[in-house]
């Protein structure tokens, strides 16, 4: 059995104090958050221990696993500290708010012999498991061509504010939305990113952060993809359109999928897949028994806040 430390308690803790309590391998024993009533909140229900500094957890609880789910710019130091600690870690995405700060973590914690798994969930939905199925079985034919479209509103004051701020979550949009993407297409294309180009808008007043982007991408395997994401005032979309020889692909990440070979969209029962943190963290506790990350380790995190860089006109 495994002890669990969880650092940061917001709205993504949730999902995953759920996965911990009902893997059978894995046991909460600590919360900590900087506002001791929410660590509190999420500790009670299952018997753990709450703290309002992470380190005193680290002090005190010694535990061998580690979820950290704190602001991006936080997440550098927190995983040094975890790593020093010998805890292995599950980050949430995105690793970092640079390239140059994803290489120093995964460096630590290889360093330290401590595993570090980036939280990039795309892998574990269950309509992208099945759509990459229906890939697999071949009747679709050669894949041509991917299209990305999500609106979504972006600047609601239910968004705590630190997302709003650079210095502390990297950007805006593309640093939350076109990091999923990256990671949705690589995962259905099972190829990494050659090259990718595009722009960003910056019309939400108040905000130093982008509120849309358009993307283009090539993949190692040569499919041409295009993410699109508007964070203004608009009807939220989230479909992503794959086009083979011989059909389409129509999918709605954490909702539904259709397939068409020629004819009339057909659903598909994506019923058979766990639930996507459920399966995330499966993975990640086979990872550790088996000593190394089976997905999503340290350099595939850094290699999509690279493309996120470019996006934003890095070198």
């Amino acid at each position: 059995m495994f002890s669990v430390g969880i650092i940061g308690a917001g709205i993504i803790a949730a999902s995953h104090l759920e996965a911990v309590e009902r893997h059978p391998e894995t046991r909460l024993a600590a919360v900590a958050d900087l506002v001791p009533e929410r660590a509190q909140k999420a500790a009670a229900p299952y018997g753990a221990n709450a703290y309002s500094d992470y380190r005193e957890l680290l002090q005190k609880e010694r535990p061998q696993l580690v979820i950290i789910n704190l602001p991006h710019a936080l997440h550098e130091e927190c995983v040094l500290a975890c790593a020093e600690a010998g805890a292995h870690i599950l980050l949430e995405k995105p690793m970092s708010v640079s390239y140059d700060s994803c290489l120093r973590m995964d460096a630590a914690c290889k360093a330290a012999k401590v595993l570090l798994q980036v939280g990039h969930v795309q892998r574990y939905i269950p309509q992208n498991r099945a759509a990459r199925a229906l890939m697999e079985d071949g009747r679709l034919g050669g894949l041509a061509m991917i299209c990305d479209l999500r609106t979504v509103n972006y600047f609601t004051p239910q968004r705590p504010r630190w997302f709003l701020d650079r210095a502390m979550a990297g950007g805006g949009i593309s640093m939350n939305y076109a990091a999923h993407a990256l990671d949705k297409i690589q995962y259905l294309t099972q190829s990494g990113v050659a090259r990718v180009t595009g722009s960003c808008t910056y019309l939400q007043p108040g905000t130093d952060v982008d509120g849309s982007a358009q993307m283009l991408l090539s993949t190692e395997s040569g499919v041409s993809a295009s993410v699109s994401l508007c964070g203004y005032s608009v009807v939220p979309v989230h479909e992503t359109m794959l086009f083979f020889a011989h059909g389409a692909i129509r999918l709605h990440t954490g909702s539904d999928l259709a397939v068409t070979y020629g004819d009339a969209y057909e659903a598909v029962d994506c019923s058979v897949y766990p639930s996507a943190f459920d399966a995330q963290w499966a993975d990640f506790i086979a990872g550790v028994r088996q000593g190394r990350i089976l997905h999503c380790d340290g350099l595939y995190g850094a290699a999509i806040l690279r493309c996120i860089e470019r996006l934003y006109g890095g070198a």
